[in-house]
């Protein structure tokens, strides 16, 4: 903690931000003139033995713009320099800055630039601003008024200059050109052109007289749009305010293009140009979404897509998240250009793009209020900057980013989209009654396992492969989760209420009722909830009952069975299913991978080649018996199972059956996962993009996953003993699809069993599967009889996951008006109608409705795996 406020109250700070922070605010106290507080900045930024974070950057920000802004005092430190040192300070820094700034941090680092005085090449000379000088020997004014300026004004400036001298110079200018003043004409247009170089020297310039000084600068046709632009920007009517808003976006693009090709300082006045239009976009776009808001619900679209691509378009030139602003931007184009609101899924299609953007909105703005408010209050109040000023810099500074508007024209669109399309504002994943306290918690895990009474579970995000504790009956996301991820399959095993809400306020009624008891109702048409005294034993059910895992046979005379050999009792049952589809495929309009299995046994044969590591493994698996030290044992079992060796015959032949060139993926299979009674979706790992010559390593992987903390906690609840859970490996060929989906051959959300949900994603499958990306893939319903295909939504993921040549997979951002799925309806048709006539051959073979991953290359369709489908009535929970 830093005590450093003169007022008395305590500035707190995190350990990390500590030193750096006690360094700006010593050194501030040290420093009495502004050109020493330049310098200190200039010393932060280049002194640093690494780069500097984007915390201190922020920092750097605060107290830049509360020294510029008066808020810090500044005093003659008793040495002369004249302006030309703070120039070529604030030249230094701003180079310091170039080398400083990454797509991470450019947006902070815009945020320095304006408060910096200008480094222009007429303030660097050795006795800038020197009209003063002949404006105070005139003889044409009084001698009290030569004597004012020379002391207060001409010497001070030249002395130590500050930003106190622009105040007294505009009180001057004002006194000056008073009614009645009756100054010499002469003596005055000489004062103005004065105060209008201090300006320029202070970086305080109005943005029309930052336009209009580059006018000499720029092209006949640049100069035009600039005559434009100011022309424009004075209209009060919604035409007039987006032609200003176009003509803005333009010369922005004109301005950075210019910094681009030339990042000297010939260019900075074009930065701060940029910089200055940026802050006006922000009240230009108040007045154009007020409009809208005005206007009658059935008016044109294309306004609000138009001011919707060119707000994008911005926020990509102020460096928000460029690539995903860019992909947006493609989308809106393309979406555009033949929209018929009549059509529905254009309307679902454009609410994809749209969600997508207001994710951007919610993620960039918590970036903002998460960097800046609490830094702002506690370096101010160090600072012993003014209560009332702090409060302005929160309020006005930080909200008035153009990401702000984004998230309120983002949601008047969606309103509208949802009223278009009679959208509930709830997303129910599974039906049902839930009743318990209301609790909120940023992830499912911060509940604790041990919960005294029932809950409705209010989360802000989903991690992707949670356990549900027991003793949550309901739970409601902040955000969208694909309808069959791993916590949605869960959900439904157990029995749980599970809603997603679009839009905070809905969330936010819900965290209105924290700590109080609820019955939560949720239908495919409505979410409601309503005070409670107890919960029911029939909505809140014991979820501890046995599951009764089938008995594993310990192979020990090899290290490897063919996938045509392997029976659930050898490899599991995700293995046994692999080997079930392949029997199927090819002539059931679908293919499968080769494939090899690494049966049960082969692990505990690795553990008993090595005595002392067996060992440690049967006294750890005592202690999580006895309830010792769960977490430790469990992280000491996963690391000890890295340590065993693979036998090489096995590499060997990984390498004889897929050749040493194909890419793998090493999938789990373990015996107490893919059961009717419990899927496991997502307890045990999986690793995609492996070359053969690493197998051994994956194979590892895959074993020491029997141990995490979330497969540990899930076979507790579940009642079943460690030592009879065993996990084997389905090598398979890695596919790198075009498409990765999953179907469940009986609709999850109605449980008709004529219908096959399948949800899609681009590129590799972890998306779909997984909770911790936000967004939704895309959605669909076939009918097993007409192979009729009703889209539900398109997708939204930001990001899609390939794979990368060095092993693993990479994220890459996704645009979406490229993609065959979003842009042809026919491709959804015929998809649709193989997913319906797939899914009927598969559930006929596997007599029960079947959870079936695969994937699309091409043209063909490859299944990787099925499992029973979870949570259809009747089933025993």
């Amino acid at each position: 903690m830093i005590q450093i406020d003169s007022h008395g109250s305590e500035a707190q700070f995190s350990a990390g931000e500590e030193e750096f922070v006690l360094t700006l605010v010593t050194g501030d106290k040290r420093c009495r003139s502004w050109r020493e507080k330049l310098d200190l900045v200039l010393g932060l930024l280049a002194g640093a033995d690494a780069p500097l974070t984007t915390e201190q950057l922020v920092d750097i920000a605060i107290y830049l713009r509360f020294l510029s802004t008066g808020e810090i005092s500044c005093a003659e430190d008793g040495r002369h320099f004249r302006p030309a040192h703070h120039a070529r300070i604030a030249l230094r820094i701003q180079e310091r800055l170039a080398r400083l700034s990454t797509p991470d941090n450019a947006c902070i680092a815009r945020r320095i630039y304006p408060w910096l005085p200008s480094s222009a090449q007429t303030f660097r000379r050795a006795e800038p601003l020197t009209r003063i000088r002949d404006i105070a020997h005139r003889n044409d004014i009084p001698s009290d008024l030569k004597r004012e300026i020379k002391h207060s004004l001409q010497n001070k400036l030249h002395r130590c200059a500050g930003t106190e001298d622009l105040v007294t110079c505009s009180a001057l200018l004002e006194r000056i050109t008073a009614r009645g003043a009756n100054y010499p004409s002469a003596f005055v247009e000489q004062f103005r052109l004065f105060h209008e170089e201090l300006k320029e020297f202070f970086n305080a310039r109005s943005l029309d007289e930052r336009l209009k000084a580059l006018l000499p600068a720029v092209s006949a046709s640049q100069a035009g749009l600039i005559r434009s632009f100011l022309s424009e920007k004075a209209g009060t009517r919604s035409p007039e305010q987006l032609a200003a808003f176009r003509t803005l976006t333009t010369l922005r693009q004109g301005f950075l293009e210019a910094v681009e090709r030339n990042p000297s300082l010939a260019t900075q006045d074009f930065l701060l140009a940029d910089i200055a239009l940026e802050d006006f976009a922000f009240a230009l776009l108040s007045e154009i979404i007020n409009g809208f808001e005005a206007e009658k619900a059935g008016s044109s679209w294309e306004p609000s897509l138009d001011t919707l691509l060119l707000t994008i378009t911005n926020l990509a030139l102020s460096c928000v998240d460029p690539e995903e602003c860019r992909a947006l931007g493609a989308e809106l184009r393309a979406w555009r250009e033949t929209f018929d609101p009549s059509d529905r899924e254009q309307l679902l299609r454009l609410k994809a793009t749209a969600d997508r953007a207001r994710r951007l909105a919610e993620d960039y703005s918590d970036r903002i209020m998460a960097l800046f408010p609490r830094r702002v209050e506690n370096l101010g109040r160090a600072l012993s900057v003014a209560e009332p000023a702090i409060q302005v810099f929160c309020e006005a500074d930080i909200r008035g980013h153009i990401i702000f508007q984004l998230s309120k024209l983002v949601a008047s669109l969606l309103r509208r989209l949802r009223e278009q399309l009679a959208l509930p504002a709830w997303d129910v994943l599974v039906p049902g009654q839930a009743v318990g306290r209301v609790k909120t918690a940023g992830l499912l895990g911060e509940l604790g396992q041990d919960l005294p009474e029932p809950v409705v579970a209010l989360l802000k995000n989903a991690e992707g492969d949670e356990e549900i504790p027991s003793g949550v009956a309901g739970i409601v996301l902040a955000h969208e989760i694909p309808h069959l991820s791993h916590l949605a399959v869960r959900a439904r095993q157990a029995g749980v209420v599970l809603v997603t809400c679009e839009g905070i306020s809905n969330f936010g009624k819900l965290q209105g009722r924290q700590g109080q008891m609820i019955s939560l109702v949720a239908t495919s048409e409505t979410v409601e909830w309503e005070s409670s005294t107890r919960p029911s034993r029939a909505q809140n059910r014991d979820r501890s009952h046995p599951v009764r895992v089938p008995e594993a046979r310990l192979i020990s005379d090899r290290p490897w069975i063919s996938l045509e050999q392997v029976v659930a009792e050898t490899g599991g049952g995700k293995a046994a299913g692999a080997r079930r589809l392949a029997e199927l495929a090819d002539q059931s309009g679908f293919k499968t991978p080769p494939g090899l299995v690494v049966p049960f046994g082969v692990m505990e044969a690795a553990l008993r080649a090595a005595p002392e590591l067996l060992a440690e493994y049967r006294g750890l698996l005592g202690r999580i018996n006895g309830m010792g030290d769960f977490t430790a044992a469990t992280e000491r079992l996963s690391d000890l199972i890295q340590h065993l060796n693979v036998p090489d015959e096995l590499t060997l032949e990984v390498s004889k059956k897929f050749g040493r060139n194909i890419r793998l993926i090493a999938r789990s299979s373990a015996n107490c996962e893919d059961l009717e009674e419990l899927a496991g979706a997502g307890l045990y790992v999986s690793v995609p993009n492996v070359v053969p010559s690493d197998v051994a390593s994956a194979i590892r992987a895959v074993w020491s996953s029997l141990w995490t903390r979330r497969a540990t906690l899930s076979r507790e609840q579940a009642n079943i003993p460690h030592e009879q859970a065993h996990i084997a490996v389905l090598i398979q060929e890695m596919l790198t699809p075009d498409f990765s989906f999953v179907l469940h051959t009986v609709n999850p959300i109605n449980h008709n069993p004529g219908e096959v949900y399948a949800e899609i994603a681009d590129e590799l499958g972890e998306t779909l599967a997984s909770d911790a990306t936000r967004g939704n893939p895309y959605r669909m319903v076939c009918d097993k009889h007409s192979g009729a295909a009703t889209t539900l939504a398109f997708a939204n993921f930001s990001q899609a996951l390939w794979p990368d040549p060095a092993g693993g997979v990479v994220p890459k951002i996704g645009d979406y008006s490229r993609i065959a799925l979003s842009c042809e309806a026919d491709v959804r048709k015929k998809l649709g109608r193989r997913f319906a006539s797939i899914a009927q051959v598969v559930e006929m073979a596997f007599q029960k409705p079947q959870d079936i991953e695969g994937v699309v290359v091409g043209e063909e369709i490859y299944l990787v795996q099925a499992r029973p489908q979870q949570g259809l009535p009747g089933k025993e929970q």
